[in-house]
């Protein structure tokens, strides 16, 4: 048996469950995640160091600790850091680069006869028409394309993950397919930046979603990835009429970064936030239930106080329904890394909790608003406190009791409200 762990993003997912697709072709049993009874043949972690190596080494010396004697195979976004973090922690550790993921099981196979594997190349194949293991039933994870067309400076996506690599539109819908005539209701159309997905083959994500709509039938929703604002704004009216059918979720996943300008163009990030604040407000006056989720970093070099306000004052204006909140880390490599006016631990874990208290604070009011109001949800996970979690139309997150299973459809009045979920409960297509 192998455990397979993985973190990130919905492509580090997608990749982890295609890993246990190829794994099971190739005759080997696999679990996600722990299984503190287990003895398994070897153990593979799928990390992410997008924010840094802390929470991917934390991860790694945890399996140490809990299979000691265990083979370990480290895949998903490695840098030359990592590597020589993991070696420092065991020199046997293995590791390979998931740009060709049909590679692991023969690494894998290498990595159990005893080798040590130090296999990071940045050949490329498109991560389409590969066996899956689904963690959850109903949703499939779709990867449209790797890489990016920017160069944020405190990025190391671009460093792993290279320049952009869109995916053949026919080759996305055919695997679309396959995942709705095999139960999926959720489709999620993942990437490392969605919005400039096509740039690079002459055509964009709202043409894609149109090909899939007309060509895929059925009872699903499809959930596009984060994407860039300012590769938004070259089709956002095409995105307007591509949410007005049903079965794509109303949420666009935005990513702002900071409300200030002037940290805006130290990020190299090539958006203002006058064009988040257009975007916002053009998806909020189409639709009366579009929701936004984005992004802030807080303490990025040279941010002062006076910065760190006019991020507060966007996540209060445009009302995002979720916030990735991060606390600035130099990543090696990076130009942010390098530049003066680095904020101290303190200062940037101070504006972390004010920022999260905000949200928090805006998320509830925001949320209140639904009290009272009839949503169609779709159940697609098992929730906390003996509920289930339903998703509305705009992709919310609706906690529900009753004796469900994942795939149901109800309709559902909103009772309550929380900053994270609506509380609902079921009723009839008669009130």
């Amino acid at each position: 048996m192998i455990l397979l762990f993985s973190q990130g993003c919905s492509a580090n997912l997608s990749e982890s469950e295609q890993i246990a697709g190829l794994l099971t072709e190739n005759d080997f049993d696999v679990e996600f995640g722990a299984n503190p009874g287990a003895c398994p043949r070897a153990i593979i972690l799928n990390l992410c160091t997008v924010k840094g190596d802390s929470s991917a080494l934390k991860a790694v010396r945890n399996a140490k600790e809990n299979y000691p004697q265990i083979p370990m195979l480290v895949t998903g976004c490695v840098t030359k850091e990592l590597i020589a973090a993991l070696q420092k922690i065991d020199r046997k550790i293995s590791v390979a680069s998931t740009h060709a993921v049909e590679r692991i099981p023969a690494i894998l196979k290498r990595v159990i006869a005893g080798e040590t594997i130090l296999d990071a190349q940045k050949e490329h194949s498109p991560k389409l028409g590969l066996p899956k293991i689904r963690k959850n039933p109903i949703v499939g994870i779709v990867s449209i394309a790797e890489g990016c067309t920017d160069a944020c400076s405190f990025c190391s996506t671009r460093m792993v993950k290279g320049t952009l690599r869109s995916y053949v539109p026919e080759q996305i819908v055919k695997e679309v397919k396959i995942l709705t005539e095999s139960g999926c209701k959720e489709i999620w159309l993942t990437a490392q930046d969605a919005a400039c997905y096509g740039f690079d083959i002459g055509t964009d994500l709202a043409e894609l979603v149109l090909q899939i709509l007309s060509k895929t039938k059925g009872d699903y929703r499809i959930r596009m990835g984060m994407g860039n604002p300012r590769h938004t704004l070259n089709y956002s009216e095409k995105l307007a009429e591509v949410y007005k059918d049903e079965r794509v979720f109303r949420f666009l996943h935005l990513p702002v970064q900071s409300g200030s300008d002037k940290i805006l163009q130290a990020m190299k990030r090539k958006h203002s936030v006058e064009d988040y604040k257009k975007l916002v407000d053009f998806f909020y006056s189409e639709f009366s239930d579009f929701a936004i989720s984005t992004d802030i970093i807080v303490g990025f070099p040279g941010e002062t106080e006076a910065d760190f306000q006019k991020s507060l004052d966007i996540i209060k204006w445009s009302k995002p329904t979720g916030c990735n909140r991060t606390r600035f880390v130099p990543r090696r490599g990076t130009v942010a890394a390098t530049l003066p006016e680095q904020i101290p631990s303190t200062e940037k874990y101070r504006r972390s909790a004010e920022l999260t208290k905000i949200f928090t604070e805006t998320a509830l009011r925001n949320n209140s608003e639904y009290i009272g109001k009839k949503l169609s949800i779709l159940i697609d996970e098992l929730g906390k406190r003996q509920s289930w979690i339903g998703r509305a139309n705009n992709y919310k997150p609706v906690a529900v009791r009753g004796d469900y299973k994942i795939g149901d459809r109800i309709n559902a009045e909103i009772k309550n409200a929380e900053p994270f979920a609506l509380i609902g409960e079921e009723i009839c297509l008669t009130q």
